[in-house]
């Protein structure tokens, strides 16, 4: 894909029009820039705290959360789509939901400890990795019953795969709480 960098004057909807039937992607610096210089709302914050919040729900119960039966009785299977869900992946409502865009918003904070910078940007690097592993294992988890040589077992053992990785998300949500002061 190109990539073409365009002056203010060449508006975000005709970049997205050019973009969308040439497949070039257009680049506006002052689009970019303008991102936010606002710090993080206290609303956004609250997200950070109520997602974490629903991560440790997730992991506490792990197999509740991620079996589902039919009434009265019937099958049970093992379903990943909680998982997407707790981790921001599946709805806007979500609080979790493109968080990585209140992450960037700390860079913006009078109150934030230089010195705690450095842990602060390792621990979003760790959870932004971490739902990508997750969301990836939980994907794959929900058609490891159809694949060949698939079944039950390899529902689950994408499903361990993808709990190893919202353990790791956990511990980079609270590392973040607690340099943000949360």
């Amino acid at each position: 894909m190109m990539l073409i960098s365009l002056d203010a004057s060449f508006s975000e909807k005709s970049s997205q029009s050019l973009a969308s039937s040439t497949g070039v992607m257009i680049s506006n610096p002052r689009l970019s820039l303008a991102a936010s210089k606002d710090p993080p709302t206290k609303e956004e914050m609250q997200r950070i705290k109520t997602g974490s919040e629903q991560i440790k729900y997730l992991l506490s119960n792990w197999d509740q959360c991620t079996t589902t039966c039919r009434e009265n009785g019937g099958e049970c299977k093992r379903d990943a789509e909680p998982v997407r869900r707790y981790m921001g992946l599946r709805s806007t409502t979500d609080p979790l939901f493109q968080i990585e865009k209140v992450f960037d918003k700390v860079k913006n904070m009078d109150d934030i400890d230089i010195d705690k910078l450095e842990d602060f940007f390792t621990a979003t690097e760790e959870w932004n990795t971490a739902v990508n592993m997750s969301n990836s294992m939980a994907f794959i988890s929900q058609f490891g019953e159809y694949n060949p040589g698939g079944g039950k077992d390899e529902v689950l053992k994408y499903l361990i795969e993808s709990k190893k990785q919202v353990v790791i998300a956990d511990k980079s949500l609270t590392t973040i709480i607690g340099i943000l002061g949360i």
